[in-house]
């Protein structure tokens, strides 16, 4: 299987293929890009554009974002209903063109900054594509709902990229927009304290004061840029048994793909589809909400163990490769909500993965990269029923044990090389 994945690799490194598919990725990026704009001209479908573009509206009119007391319309931080504002003066149809166009520009920086991160040489991108063409149905649902998947991995590599070129301030910086887009990207702020990265994670947190509080002020005015905060947190920044944030119906359903929603449902008693009226179940015990999340919580310190347990003390651009993919799985799993079209993020470990998998012929990683693959088929031939079950999550999983292992093993085979001499005696 390895020699058929390099083989695969090799065929794809041929410059007619590399130009062959250079033209697809163009005619793709543009179809994906032209698609949203012309179905809405044609048929009025505007997806999850129009709740963008209500939000632009609501900001360009001066009135509330979030409702007291009601389900938000609007779900996201405040500073990105400001952002929204702006395609959103254009009209709904100049939104959706700008909006997934922005995409695109994303997609090219995930795969340049995915190609530099994996210290991929220009002519080796054979992984890349691969693991392109393997998440392209969470590419293309990005650009058919709307979401900002795409924007926000391209954000998150960009800090990475910062890191290791230690601009700490900008890799901060870009965490805190991510953030301020979609707050769930702030989980990666616990890697950066644990790294010692100070700069970084204060810039996280100055940024964000920055964006929440100061910059909405000349656009909204200081009463309303605090109420938008705190009508927010209210009404977002909350987990109970009924469900997560204003998602009652989704927060436990088979489309959302965390930690969170998948205890739950198998867990406890809770419905797998609560947006139809016949309630459906799949748990397979019958736990009380404070047990499920014992669970979770007990999961989470696992997992956080293995990943410190995993980190080389010794760093290098390789290791800090594997530590950035497996954040970016760690951070999907233990989001509070994570439904399909985030999975792109598994963009980086699949390339880095696929790579070593070449480069170390490594059967163990292949094992775990077959795993992840066999059960993202599995999501695409029967996408309910393989996700109540958490075919996504595990499928993350799968890849966050191989990059583990991986990180393990180099850190043992490094060992020798620091603690002996040139001649096999141990080192003084």
């Amino acid at each position: 299987m390895i020699a058929r994945l390099a083989g695969l690799a090799k065929r794809l490194e041929a410059p007619p293929t590399r130009f062959f598919l250079r033209v697809l990725f163009i005619a793709t990026a543009i179809t994906f890009t032209l698609i949203p704009f012309i179905r809405f001209l044609r048929s009025g479908t505007d997806m999850d554009y129009r709740t963008w573009y209500q939000a632009g509206q609501t900001v360009l009119h001066g009135d509330g974002i979030y409702p007291h007391g009601q389900i938000f319309p609007f779900m996201y931080p405040p500073m990105c209903a400001l952002m929204l504002a702006v395609p959103a003066f254009f009209g709904k149809a100049m939104l959706i063109l700008i909006l997934s166009s922005v995409n695109t520009v994303a997609w090219l920086l995930c795969i340049s900054f995915t190609s530099e991160l994996i210290s991929e040489k220009r002519i080796q991108n054979s992984p890349i594509v691969i693991a392109n063409l393997v998440v392209m149905p969470f590419v293309w649902s990005s650009y058919h709902l709307g979401q900002p998947s795409l924007v926000l991995l391209a954000l998150m590599l960009g800090a990475f990229l910062s890191l290791r070129h230690r601009r700490q301030f900008l890799a901060g910086a870009l965490i805190a927009v991510a953030a301020a887009i979609k707050a769930f990207p702030l989980l990666a702020i616990a890697y950066l304290i644990y790294r010692r990265y100070w700069t970084a994670a204060a810039a996280v947190l100055v940024s964000l004061i920055i964006l929440l509080l100061i910059l909405p002020i000349p656009f909204r005015g200081w009463q309303r840029t605090v109420n938008d905060v705190s009508e927010w947190q209210r009404g977002m920044l909350r987990y109970e048994e009924g469900g997560i944030a204003q998602r009652p119906a989704r927060s436990y359903s088979w489309k959302n793909q965390s930690i969170f929603g998948l205890a739950n449902r198998l867990l406890r008693r809770v419905s797998f589809d609560g947006e139809t009226n016949a309630a459906a179940y799949a748990n397979v015990v019958d736990l009380n909400f404070r047990t499920v999340n014992i669970v979770i919580v007990a999961c989470a310190l696992i997992v956080g163990a293995s990943f410190v347990w995993a980190m080389p003390r010794e760093r290098s651009p390789q290791s800090d490769a594997g530590e950035f993919a497996a954040l970016l799985i760690l951070i999907l799993m233990f989001t509070p909500l994570a439904f399909g079209y985030l999975f792109v993020w598994l963009m980086v470990p699949l390339a880095l993965l696929i790579k070593r998998t070449i480069a170390s012929d490594d059967s163990p990683l292949l094992t775990y990269l077959l795993v992840a693959y066999v059960l993202l088929i599995a999501t695409g031939i029967a996408p309910r029923f393989a996700q109540i079950y958490g075919s996504l999550f595990f499928a993350a999983f799968a890849l966050y044990l191989a990059l583990a292992t991986n990180l393990w093993h180099s850190h043992l085979n490094a060992r020798p090389a620091r603690t002996c001499g040139a001649n096999g005696q141990p080192a003084r």
